[in-house]
């Protein structure tokens, strides 16, 4: 049994340079660890070189960091067509193409280049790891990481376990997103596409039907996305819109009927538990005295963000 600390990793490698990859790369590189990207050959190689000396003229351009941090940056990027030479890092991500079989062969092929203390994850959008990691040795020193493009300017990332992972590599993962200036967002089971992408995928399934239904052209769909809680999201998800909405306040007879009265279909388990949740009548993350002191804090947060996106309003 080998084990490792936060502390314990030194120089991380991220497999695949591409869409993902090299922002992956940059967000290791900025928070001070030497990082080695692998790619394919050459031309791959000078393109995520490209990409990632583009992203860093932007930082700079916009204030988000100095030339002199965007150099030392810069400094801790490496890359490297030999696949060996990268699986000599203490933590390695894989950010290579979403196709099963591929990433099965390269999690087994790094289970037997790196060394035994080496944490190997995979920054998979769907596929799970108790598929990705068959066959692997290592199966406690296994976990996903999953960003969102970009990933060195979008700050979520998802942190999730295999079947086998320990609860020690875990918390490692979820402080070295932390350390990376990420915010990490734990996914407690396994399930195909995680949260965000499942939430994503179902909104997207409800805009395709709205569209083809004829109830609103693509471009006013997409307006009100983006005006409305497309506007709030900064500030508040689905539970939070709940609670500041002050649904959890509504009588029972003006509920939405699917979503919250207790005669409502479908009734599994699920559904039941939801609803028992919600005739508790409170909010998820306040207590109901601090009502008005978070619509304020909400409030202040929108006027600011109104004056910087809608100036003219």
């Amino acid at each position: 049994m080998w084990d490792m600390n936060l502390e314990d990793i030194k120089k991380v490698s991220v497999i695949g340079g591409g869409i993902m990859g090299f922002g992956i790369a940059i967000n290791f590189a900025r928070n001070g660890y030497p990082t080695l990207i692998h790619d394919l050959n050459d031309e791959t190689v000078a393109r995520s070189k490209h990409w990632v000396q583009s992203a860093m003229a932007l930082f700079v351009e916009e204030g988000l960091l100095n030339q002199a941090e965007a150099d030392d940056t810069m400094s801790r990027i490496s890359w490297t067509t030999d696949l060996s030479e990268a699986a000599q890092s203490d933590f390695i991500t894989e950010a290579i193409v979403e196709r099963l079989q591929d990433k099965q062969a390269l999690f087994k092929t790094l289970d037997k280049l790196c060394p035994p203390q080496t944490i190997i994850v995979s920054n998979t959008s769907g596929l799970v790891m108790s598929k990705i990691g068959a066959g692997v040795q290592r199966q406690d020193k296994v976990g996903v990481t999953h960003y969102f493009a970009p990933p060195h300017i979008v700050p979520g990332v998802e942190v999730a376990k295999g079947p086998g992972t320990s609860d020690q590599t875990y918390q490692i993962i979820y402080d070295l997103m932390k350390k990376a200036k990420k915010v990490p967002i734990k996914v407690l089971k396994e399930k195909p596409g995680y949260l965000i992408n499942r939430i994503q995928n179902a909104m997207g399934a409800e805009v395709n039907r709205l569209w083809i239904e004829g109830v609103a052209t693509a471009e006013e769909i997409e307006l009100g996305m983006k005006t409305t809680f497309g506007f709030r999201m900064p500030h508040e998800g689905t539970f939070g819109h709940y609670d500041l909405a002050g649904v959890w306040r509504w009588p029972d007879d003006v509920m939405t009927p699917w979503r919250f009265r207790p005669d409502a279909e479908p009734v599994d388990e699920g559904t039941k538990k939801y609803r028992a949740r919600m005739e508790e009548k409170k909010p998820w993350f306040f207590k109901p005295e601090q009502f008005d002191e978070a619509m304020e804090k909400r409030d202040r947060e929108y006027v600011r963000r109104l004056k910087v996106l809608y100036p003219d309003l």
